[in-house]
């Protein structure tokens, strides 16, 4: 960057015709000059407004007005992994950003970041596949990078907040019944894949719905589990902040179906480390999608009711509500709380008794009323 010093003179400073003059007590100011932009150095002093300069000058290339859509996502999603947030989050906004927004900017074309209007990321939401709920979340990472952007003064507005809210209809969380997993494993080992290896692709198929059952893992997390992760009859799902390993005992027969499956990358029990994440999700989903309509269970599925059910089944055993939320990785309670309220056991008995006192209440009424008319 080019970034200069001058004075802005005030009306009563002898020296006001001279822009540069450094001895006088007027404010300084800085001209980025690739940006053709003006801000105040803050100080009187040509001194320190020049070391202002010099700092700024030197500072690294991330910091142009002119930075580009694929720069500025990297440096985001890099910034996400510096703050350890998770290989889930990171998963998600590679598929949003990287993939698919960096694509559709490069198709369009816009290759500044600044460039990108409202009207561009209207036409850019339309793309995005699934229901009502993804796409709200979808937005709001939108959101969160544009933010990430304005901090860095690489734009001056964030257009993804203005973007419409998307409506969510509130619905209850469903689960399988045990009934109803059993018909979901009987049809891994009946339904018909693409594959030419019927029966490995089958058990394979059967090991991945039972590891998402038994530890809660959403999908993205399941395919690219490592190896090393499992001990014993142990899995370790996370490392908290503090340092402290989550481990979750799995049934020793899903353990070891675990360790019996092939597959090309032997460092995985699923991925075989090529192709992107995005790709690999939706191999599975459509695996599923056949499994499920194999199963016949008379109501919309989809895989993430297997990580519900985990947490559902859980609560409903009375595990307190704070450990289901750390297995699940919730970054608090609340979360947990807003997901899985109707199965949260207290809160449930809590619900049957101020019902029982409804009708208490309702006999007395009914009584005095009685006791009146006689």
């Amino acid at each position: 960057m080019n970034i200069s010093v001058y004075t802005r003179h005030e009306a009563d400073c002898p020296k006001r015709k001279d822009r540069y003059w450094k001895r006088c007590k007027c404010p300084k100011w800085l001209y980025y000059s690739d940006a053709r932009k003006r801000v105040s150095a803050k100080t009187r002093s040509w001194e320190k407004a020049k070391s202002l300069a010099v700092e700024a000058n030197a500072a690294p290339e991330s910091a142009d007005p002119r930075m580009t859509v694929e720069q500025a996502t990297k440096l985001f999603i890099e910034d996400k992994r510096q703050q350890q947030s998770g290989d889930d989050l990171i998963d998600k906004l590679t598929r949003l950003l990287e993939v698919r927004f960096v694509k559709w900017c490069t198709n369009k074309p816009v290759v500044r970041i600044v460039d990108v209007s409202l009207a561009d990321l209207e036409e850019f939401r339309k793309t995005w596949p699934g229901a009502a709920l993804y796409k709200k979340k979808m937005q709001e990472l939108l959101r969160s990078f544009f933010n990430y952007c304005i901090r860095h003064d690489w734009v001056k507005k964030n257009p993804a907040a203005l973007l419409s809210k998307i409506r969510v209809d509130a619905v209850p969380t469903d689960y399988f019944t045990p009934a109803q997993f059993d018909k979901i494993i009987t049809a891994c080992e009946t339904y018909r894949p693409t594959s030419k290896r019927l029966a490995p692709r089958r058990e394979k198929v059967k090991a991945m719905t039972l590891l998402m059952r038994w530890s809660g893992l959403r999908i993205g997390d399941a395919i690219k589990l490592e190896r090393v992760r499992l001990t014993g009859n142990k899995l370790l799902l996370r490392t908290e902040k503090t340092g402290t390993p989550v481990w979750c005992p799995i049934p020793p027969a899903v353990a070891e179906m675990l360790r019996s499956i092939e597959n090309r990358n032997p460092a995985y029990f699923f991925w075989t480390g090529n192709g992107t994440a995005d790709s690999a999700y939706s191999d599975w989903h459509r695996t599923f999608e056949s499994v499920f309509k194999e199963a016949k269970l008379g109501k919309r599925c989809n895989i993430h009711q297997f990580r519900d059910t985990f947490a559902v089944e859980m609560l409903l055993a009375g595990v307190p509500l704070e450990q289901v939320s750390m297995l699940l990785g919730h970054r608090s309670t609340k979360t947990t709380e807003k997901h899985y309220l109707p199965w949260v056991s207290a809160r449930q008995e809590q619900l049957e008794e101020s019902v029982k006192k409804a009708w208490k209440a309702h006999e007395k009424k009914s009584a005095k009323k009685a006791k009146a008319g006689m």
